[in-house]
């Protein structure tokens, strides 16, 4: 920067560079310079103060040398004064979180009470009832899952050498598999194939017509079929070969394996011997007879199996099924051949089981077509009495909606039960309107007249297709009208 001159009094005040003899006016105080504004730097630290670059204030002049004659007042000179110095700016302090959504507090006026005058007592400021603390929000706590352990890794029996493969039957309904006997232990080809170590085999034998071999898990039971049908009778010789087997080693002409052969090829011997054209024919008159039998019992004897008591005084109007109601029909003949199959069986024995068999299998002579399947029918009932045993429950449990549907009439009213307990009805004697007494067969009726009561708003009743117990049609009359009369009285 260059050097600046000195400034005189001339310079600051023109016009005032000669003495007047006169003390010059006053001059206005000089006004202070506005301060300027300095944008704040990028760092919030305090910034050093701007140097000014105003020139110095001029030294003051010399005093003048005293004259003899006259000394004119002193003067000074005046001085500028000093700049002010430029306020340092401070960064503002950082804001709250969120402040800008946060409301600003304002305050409320508040209104003087008003002064209570003599007539109307000062009126006492109600309590304020602290607000309920809110209730704290329950958390859900999510309920851990249960982890479901991994399913048990099924054994595979390694490969090993083939000593006999052949068919089998398991489970019930029989599934026909096939079954391989190995050095190292079986297979069966089931859904869920099924390999058993020799190791873990405890023991082999026959029960109930199947080879039973028992593991350190659940044990295997099978059978063996001859053309399509299980012969229980080779469980045993069956059994012996796989014990055999379970030996590593297992000798096709050895004793065991030549016993399962010699009895495999006596079977059709064995049915031939038994098959008498007798057995088919005591079979099929037990079966129809019995079936027949039932038809016309099983009605009556479900209706009373399941109808309650009657109380003194009240009737009861039941309504049974008919004979040939298909589930009647079903649950009748099933019974019948429950019966056929038992008494034939314990007539004949084993023989009765072989010749049914045998004619499963197709061994006996060709003949009509229909009486081959009708033979083949009656065979199936002897061997089959469980399969009987399911329908003839089956026919009974549907039968039971049914079996529900009754009335009873007593001195409160009519109670209507339906096959739907939702749909149960009751209606008083005061909604009868009418009693009418009409002609009805003398099969369900003795009398030879049936009783229709009519309602104010529903469907007539009537005991012309039911069989009223506990009195006859004319004591229901006689009791109604008294009942109807009680209930109209005022």
């Amino acid at each position: 920067m260059p050097a600046h001159k000195p400034l005189t009094v001339g310079d600051l005040f023109p016009g005032m560079g000669k003495f007047s003899g006169s003390p010059p006016p006053e001059a206005p105080p000089a006004q202070p310079a506005p301060p300027a504004f300095t944008p704040p730097p990028q760092s919030f630290a305090p910034s050093p103060p701007p140097q000014s670059f105003a020139p110095a204030a001029p030294p003051a002049p010399a005093a003048a040398p005293p004259q003899s004659q006259y000394a004119p007042p002193s003067y000074t000179a005046p001085v500028a004064p000093p700049e002010p110095e430029t306020p340092v700016r401070e960064a503002p302090p950082p804001l709250p979180p969120l402040a800008a959504a946060m409301p600003t507090p304002v305050a409320k006026a508040v209104e003087a009470p008003p002064i209570p005058t003599k007539k109307e007592k000062a009126a006492k400021p109600k309590k304020e009832k602290a607000a309920k603390a809110a209730k704290p929000a329950k958390v859900a706590v999510a309920k851990p899952e249960k982890v479901k352990p991994p399913p048990k890794p099924r054994f595979i029996l390694p490969p090993s050498g083939v000593l006999l493969r052949g068919p089998i039957v398991l489970g019930y309904p029989e599934q026909k598999l096939q079954i391989t006997l190995e050095q190292l232990g079986f297979r069966i080809n089931a859904k869920e194939p099924i390999d058993v170590a020799w190791t873990d085999v405890r023991d082999i034998k026959s029960r109930r017509g199947r080879v039973v071999v028992r593991t350190k898990g659940r044990p295997v039971a099978f059978g063996i079929p001859v053309e399509g049908v299980a012969e229980p009778t080779l469980a045993g010789p069956l059994a012996r070969v796989v014990k055999e087997a379970s030996g590593g080693s297992l000798d096709l002409a050895g004793s065991s394996f030549l016993e399962l052969q010699n009895a495999t090829d006596s079977l059709r011997d064995h049915f031939h011997d038994e098959d008498d054209p007798l057995v088919p024919t005591v079979v099929g008159l037990v079966f129809v007879l019995a079936g027949l039998t039932f038809t016309a019992i099983l009605p009556d004897a479900l209706a009373i199996a399941t109808r309650g008591g009657i109380a003194p005084g009240s009737f009861l109007l039941d309504y049974p099924l008919a004979g040939f109601d298909p589930r009647i029909l079903a649950a009748a003949f099933a019974a019948g051949a429950m019966l056929a199959a038992g008494i034939v069986r314990v007539a004949m024995g084993k023989s009765a089981t072989a010749w049914a068999r045998g004619t499963l299998r197709g061994w006996h002579e060709a003949g009509r077509r229909p009486i081959v399947l009708a033979r083949r029918g009656l065979a199936a009932i002897v061997l089959n009495p469980a399969i009987a045993a399911a329908v003839l429950l089956a026919g009974v449990v549907l039968t039971l909606p049914s079996l529900r549907v009754q009335t009873v009439i007593d001195q409160s009213g009519f109670h209507i039960t339906t096959p739907i307990p939702f749909f149960d009805d009751n209606r008083p004697w005061s909604s009868v309107t009418d009693v009418t007494v009409i002609d009805a067969p003398t099969t369900q009726h003795f009398e030879g007249v049936a009783v229709v009561f009519t309602f104010k708003d529903k469907g007539p009743l009537s005991t012309l297709d039911g069989r009223l117990r506990g009195g006859s049609d004319r004591q229901l009359v006689t009791s109604a009208e008294k009942w109807r009369a009680e209930h109209s009285a005022p």
